[in-house]
């Protein structure tokens, strides 16, 4: 249970203006967390 499970955040269109903060956010957290290629980070984690 203690697995660090992070997900990409997916922009779908209707969210609402709280939300798109609040994914961009994530995205900047995940960012300074993990380097600017963090998208491929947990693309590779999560295909293992």
């Amino acid at each position: 249970m203690g697995q660090n499970t992070k997900k990409i955040p997916v922009f779908e269109g209707w969210e609402s203006g709280q939300r798109k903060r609040y994914l961009k956010s994530l995205e900047n957290d995940l960012a300074s967390e993990l380097g600017p290629d963090w998208r491929e980070k947990i693309a590779n984690d999560s295909a293992d």
